[in-house]
């Protein structure tokens, strides 16, 4: 019987001092895509629910990060109107919505991340 080793030591201390660089980037990447995806997800319920008196709405939404890992999307203000004066039905719940849409798919982004730091392909 013979055993070689391929890797030692210092090969699993370089692979975890790179770890944080890697991390870092795809936190970033994972944030950025589930708010981008948040937005066009919250657009496309706008679009579909809005009446002829909101039918410009979808434009005020729109999504950016706000820090390194944090990230928004939703309606702003000033733009287009979007039918100021009309009464509608109840509160707005595109956001929630949406929210409700991109909360399990981040969750199971940030839950595979670690996966990719120690398994890379």
């Amino acid at each position: 019987m013979r055993i070689v080793v391929h890797n030692d030591l210092s090969d699993l201390a370089a692979d975890m001092a790179e770890i944080p660089v890697i991390a870092a980037r795809d936190m970033v990447d994972c944030v950025r895509s589930n708010v981008e995806s948040g937005e066009r997800y919250m657009k496309g319920i706008a679009r579909a629910a809005s009446g002829p008196h909101g039918s410009a709405y979808y434009k005020r939404i729109s999504g950016e990060m706000t820090g390194p890992l944090t990230g928004e999307f939703g309606p702003h203000d000033g733009g287009t109107p979007v039918g100021a004066g009309f009464r509608h039905d109840g509160p707005n719940m595109d956001t929630a919505k949406a929210a409700d849409l991109i909360g399990p798919r981040f969750a199971r982004a940030v839950s595979k991340l670690p996966d990719y730091w120690f398994w890379p392909s």
